[in-house]
């Protein structure tokens, strides 16, 4: 059990994801620089959006407590898209990650970006790695856990439904190495995380 939760909270919440940490940056051309509505109309992706969670699959098991997953992945974020020269930036909360990592530093391999012609639709597949001598903040909660290595990939499709709405889609597969109260273990792991969105 102990391994399975590591697997699907940690990796879940932390990796996935995580094409992330460092930047997150959707570099790609754009024939505008500048911002606010103006870019709106070249960029329809730039915006302010309140992001609600639809579904997580699979899903947690119900011994892992629901306070848990939303720390990790909130249900209600804000995301934020700008333009920044001829860069697509997008912020989670403020953050670079639309995950919490909980104060882990994650090291992400830049993604490679396909927009539509369209522009209504943009897909980023990544990766990455993260290190950790123990699980962080309720993460520590399962104990036994250290010394924790992981390799992921991911996969992020953002699609504009509406001009004022948006889905997104985040598959992720990752495997790792730590150390349990059984001695030396590993995981394989993935998933899918879904979402809508309303421009603020």
């Amino acid at each position: 059990m102990k391994k399975y939760l590591v697997a699907t909270v940690f990796i879940l919440g932390l990796v996935a994801l995580l094409w992330l940490p460092t930047a997150c940056t959707l570099m790609k051309k754009s024939s505008s620089s500048s911002s606010g509505s103006a870019a709106v109309g070249s960029e329809p992706l730039t915006s302010n959006w309140k992001i609600s969670r639809v579904s997580i699959e699979p899903p947690f098991p119900s011994v892992i407590p629901a306070f848990v997953v939303d720390q990790i992945i909130p249900k209600s974020p804000t995301w934020t898209v700008a333009l920044s020269g001829n860069q697509l930036k997008p912020s989670y909360d403020g953050r670079a990650t639309w995950f919490n990592a909980l104060g882990l530093t994650v090291n992400v391999k830049t993604p490679l970006v396909n927009e539509s012609a369209d522009k209504r639709s943009v897909t980023l597949s990544g990766g990455g790695t993260i290190q950790a001598d123990k699980l962080p903040g309720p993460l520590a909660l399962l104990g036994g856990v250290s010394n924790l290595v992981i390799d992921y990939t991911d996969n992020i499709v953002v699609t504009l439904t509406s001009q004022d709405q948006i889905n997104a889609t985040i598959t992720y597969s990752a495997s790792g190495n730590y150390s349990g109260t059984k001695g030396p273990d590993s995981f394989n792991n993935s998933a899918m995380v879904k979402y809508n969105g309303t421009r603020k």
